[in-house]
């Protein structure tokens, strides 16, 4: 891990919150900033410290006039329901809730505290929100919605003879479905096959990534709740096959895990969302504050000289002009 993730997971050791322990903090007199995390996990760490570097910025800084508390449920749904209890009876300023199965819980039980999602791709799509750009009752957001067509594009800089992509998708999240139908589109428009493969559960992603022997070209990894902490299965099986791995999260090729990446700066995304708590700090009403998505400016690429050596794989020199390569 870097060593911004290494503080901040030291930091999480030190003051996160375990859910049988209940909310507790010692700057009781502060008001609280309720961050409710799906789980441990690189683009999720970045969404975090993206909205606790936004908040300083205007002047929120933890332990000095507000208290960040912050909870996961180690990507266990089953949970959910007892972390946003405990959450919402500390009764917070705000609650940032990260993640589609969090922010659903959040809409579900609670309605007299202000919510701000992240890392929602289709909120719409997820229930979350009624219209795209308006919030929905107490709740407002971040989304991390990428624009495909600009990462199918990229893909194909990459490998200019790549003619199929394979993807894994959860059935069981909104996330995962708005993504492959939005992925299906984008491939299209890029005259690009896409083999996408269903997962129910982390145990099915050894068996499914085998399937795509022979069958595609390249594999994107998205925002999945349940496909990315199986990342390093992915990478593994596929450099077996001599398959490159696209991830939508920088911070796994930054740290050598995975040969590429293209998508939205999830720290980005965590500095939309402080935008949008500064203004419940502000005293400005959920229904007027409008969900932020990501612009063409918010999207990154990243590639890893360590994984390019692993699979010998090789970057036509017109992609480079547009890729941060990092050792």
């Amino acid at each position: 891990l870097m060593p911004r993730l290494k503080s901040f997971l030291l930091f999480c050791l030190v003051v996160g919150i375990i859910i049988s322990r209940g909310l507790v903090s010692d700057k009781k007199d502060l008001p609280v900033i309720a961050i409710a995390n799906y789980g441990p996990h690189s683009s999720l760490f970045e969404s975090i410290r993206g909205i606790r570097d936004g908040l300083a910025k205007k002047g929120l800084i933890d332990g000095k006039n507000v208290s960040f508390e912050i909870v996961d449920v180690n990507f266990d749904t089953s949970l959910i329901m007892q972390m946003m209890s405990k959450i919402k009876a500390a009764k917070p300023k705000v609650i940032v809730a990260i993640s589609t199965p969090v922010t659903q819980a959040a809409k579900n039980m609670v309605q007299d505290i202000p919510v701000i999602f992240m890392d929602i791709t289709d909120p719409v799509d997820a229930g979350i929100l009624l219209q795209p750009n308006q919030p929905n009752g107490n709740i407002t957001g971040a989304s991390d919605k990428q624009d495909l067509d600009l990462v199918v594009k990229f893909a194909k800089s990459l490998a200019p003879t790549v003619k199929r992509i394979g993807m894994l998708y959860s059935t069981g999240e909104a996330n995962d479905m708005s993504l492959l139908k939005n992925m299906t589109i984008a491939a299209q428009a890029n005259n690009v096959s896409l083999v996408a493969l269903p997962v129910v559960s982390v145990r099915d992603v050894d068996v499914r990534m085998h399937q795509f022997k022979d069958k595609v070209d390249l594999i994107y990894v998205g925002s999945s709740g349940i496909v990315q902490p199986s990342l390093p299965t992915i990478v593994s099986i596929a450099e077996k096959m001599n398959i490159p791995v696209l991830n939508m999260n920088a911070e796994e090729v930054i740290d050598g895990n995975v040969l590429a990446s293209y998508g939205v700066s999830f720290y980005k995304v965590g500095l939309s969302a402080a935008e949008l708590v500064y203004q419940i700090f502000d005293n400005v009403a959920v229904s007027n504050i409008r969900p932020l998505y990501p612009s063409s400016n918010d999207h990154e690429a990243f590639v890893s000289k360590k994984r390019l050596e692993e699979i010998d794989f090789k970057i036509p020199d017109s992609a480079l002009k547009s890729i941060t390569l990092v050792d």
